[in-house]
């Protein structure tokens, strides 16, 4: 669980990024749907983040932990919600929408911070992995119905946006958001809401998903121009985020190669640090070492390019 909790954690900290670079990096005419961006990846962080701190919790955590159990639930309420007010703020259908989500998912996290055994009863920790003892009342059960009635009603935005759109670069960016979020979805849905009834050793799919989708979200910005960024410093952060997400797959392979290779056993916390702390230190160390083979061939070019070059200066 070492490793899926560092992965997320990192995961969080990719997701927060791309939002800060679309919020200050989008003009005035944009910064309404950037904002929403920006707050879906504060949500979604703060999901992955607490989930991630759930599957390593110990008894000694305390009250800690029952905060970092209701963070879970309330932050996944308003992510999709925040991805509804980016894709359709734009539309009146899309304001009304969102709105009404809004004031719902607000009514639903008062309730639960008034009464959190409207969800679970009893949070359970063992070395086989933590969960909780879930309370499967009406409320429980409103809640994913929510859930299912929000996620369809981006994916419909989305289509309808495709249908009506006779831009391309519109079309293809709209595409992309509605496969990569109709698949993150059905994920949360599952891993999250539906199978947690019997099984918890799955619900980091979900927030992975939803970070994956998220970046999908960030891509179409970028490559299509979902919106108009302006901020000279997008550049870092985007190369940041190409990293990050660099390290992270580096990471998986390592962990399963890792597995592999000893028979079943995972690597220690300490070797996971350290392995994510040298690509990482790797990857940043790309843009000198391309500046250095430029320098190298340079000196290594044609012996014959160089004796021409040597003798037009000296005529």
């Amino acid at each position: 669980m070492q490793l899926i909790a560092i992965l997320l954690i990192t995961v969080s900290i990719l997701t927060f990024l791309s939002g800060i670079a679309v919020f200050f990096g989008a003009s005035k005419g944009d910064r309404a749907r950037s904002a929403w961006f920006f707050l879906a990846t504060i949500f979604a962080t703060i999901w992955m983040v607490s989930i991630s701190l759930f599957l390593i919790a110990t008894p000694d955590w305390g009250e800690q932990l029952t905060w970092i159990v209701d963070l879970t639930y309330i932050s996944a309420i308003f992510i999709d919600i925040a991805l509804l007010g980016y894709i359709s703020w734009r539309k009146k259908y899309g304001k009304i929408a969102t709105l009404t989500f809004t004031m719902l998912g607000l009514v639903f996290a008062i309730f639960f911070i008034l009464n959190p055994g409207l969800l679970y009863s009893e949070v359970k920790l063992s070395s086989a992995g933590n969960s909780l003892v879930t309370n499967f009342g009406p409320f429980y059960f409103t809640y994913i119905a929510f859930f299912c009635a929000l996620v369809p009603a981006v994916m419909i935005t989305l289509l309808k946006q495709i249908l009506d759109s006779r831009s391309t670069r519109v079309r293809g960016s709209d595409v992309v958001l509605l496969i990569g979020f109709g698949i993150s979805g059905t994920m949360s849905l599952v891993f999250n809401l539906i199978l947690p009834l019997w099984n918890w050793s799955l619900i980091w799919l979900g927030p992975l998903a939803i970070s994956t989708t998220i970046l999908a979200f960030y891509y179409t910005i970028l490559r299509y121009r979902a919106l108009n960024l302006t901020s000279r410093w997008l550049k870092i952060l985007s190369y940041i985020v190409l990293i990050t997400s660099a390290a992270v797959l580096y990471m998986i392979i390592f962990y399963l190669i890792f597995k592999g290779m000893f028979k079943g056993a995972s690597p220690s916390i300490e070797v996971i640090i350290l392995n994510f702390i040298m690509v990482l230190f790797f990857l940043l160390l790309m843009p000198a070492m391309n500046e250095l083979m430029s320098f190298v061939r340079s000196l290594i070019a044609n012996p014959e390019e160089e004796s021409e070059k040597i003798k037009k200066a000296e005529k």
